[in-house]
């Protein structure tokens, strides 16, 4: 329980709800939600997400995450949850570690917004991509299972998940930049030149053959993934808002891009490098496990594009973060780290997309 409460606090203000009308429909409409009539309801909210808000309900001995659609989406088309609950289910079904998908409710009376729930997964979630509390022996084997869990991913045969609607596929770096182009430019709050640069770079050098259909997380890092709680084991993967159908490669280089991070960026609040720590493996060596793991070559083909491609994501995403903070009206030290991290992301990725390699 101590872990619980670090990682969650009180229902705050702003994702306010009627405790009682949410406790009556899980009654009402999800099997096993409570054991003993009369039982009370616990729910707190995870601390971590910036729109995408969760909240882990406790009935009696069962537990439960219910995930939300934000009130007011700064950008239109993000947070479909919708997409998430499908899939989620159609991997459960087939065996990958996700957390499994009871109920989707589309009543927005009950709660005001669109929600789901899903199975409560006790493990581990590690806040720190360097993982200093871990052994450096198992701390190797974290990042080990990390890449294989994103290659197995990788693998799937979409028509057999039954996903084939579920992403345009073919052309996915061409849209990519596209949709994160448009996204930053409605999220900008002040004229980065880099970031035009960067954007033009990317449509002028869209790899040759963009036709490969495979699921892509979309945002697979450490902190979205619950490990099994004393095995070096990925048992559920989180956050599947940002999912599609296209290019593995696009996953594979936004899991590794802390390899290439910034120097003047803290990656997670930290301000050491990877390389100062024993047992987390090379960007080389990650990239070959997967590689093997999918049968595919290394070092993977246009490896600076998809390098670049993800500092030109990564730098939309934390735009568009703190334009949610500023219609939000929220202020205070993370709003200023989010919209000073941009330029030199940008910058970042203008070197890679040069081949200029170096590393954290």
């Amino acid at each position: 329980m101590a872990e619980l409460e670090v990682d969650t606090s009180e229902v705050r203000d702003e994702h306010s709800f009627d405790e009682q009308r949410l406790d009556e429909y899980l009654s009402t409409h999800l099997p096993g939600f409570s054991s003993r009539p009369g039982e009370a309801l616990t729910i707190r909210q995870y601390r971590s997400g910036q729109s995408r808000a969760m909240f882990f309900l406790q009935k009696g001995p069962n537990k439960f995450v219910l995930r939300k659609k934000p009130h007011h989406p700064v950008i239109p088309g993000d947070n479909l949850i919708e997409r998430a609950y499908e899939v989620q289910t159609a991997l459960f079904a087939a065996g990958f570690p996700v957390p499994k998908t009871l109920l989707y409710c589309n009543d927005v009376t009950v709660f005001g917004t669109e929600f789901y729930v899903m199975a409560h997964v006790e493990g581990r979630i590690f806040r720190d991509v360097f993982l200093v509390n871990v052994h450096p022996a198992e701390r190797s084997a974290l990042f080990v299972d990390l890449i294989e869990t994103l290659s197995r991913l990788h693998s799937y045969n979409i028509h057999k998940l039954n996903l084939t609607g579920y992403g345009k596929g073919k052309g996915y770096c061409q849209r990519e930049v596209t949709t994160w182009k448009k996204q930053y430019d409605r999220a900008a709050h002040t004229d980065i030149p880099e970031m035009s640069q960067l954007a033009d770079w990317l449509m002028n050098n869209l790899p040759s053959n963009d036709n490969e259909e495979c699921l892509v997380h979309g945002d697979f890092r450490i902190d979205n993934i619950i490990f099994h709680p004393t095995e070096a084991r990925v048992i559920a993967v989180l956050d599947w808002e940002l999912s599609t159908i296209g290019n593995p490669v696009s996953d594979l280089a936004y899991f590794l891009i802390v390899y290439f991070w910034p120097r003047e960026e803290p990656i997670y609040g930290g301000d050491k490098s990877l390389g100062d720590i024993e047992g987390i493996p090379t960007c080389e060596d990650l990239m070959s496990i997967y590689s093997r793991g999918r049968g595919v070559d290394s070092p993977v083909h246009d490896w600076n594009f998809f390098l670049a491609l993800n500092c030109f994501k990564i730098a939309g995403l934390v735009q568009e973060i703190h334009a949610r903070s500023l219609l939000e009206n929220s202020s205070g030290e993370d709003t200023i780290i989010f919209a000073n991290m941009v330029k030199p992301l940008a910058e970042k990725g203008l070197r890679l997309a040069k081949n200029v390699f170096d590393r954290i």
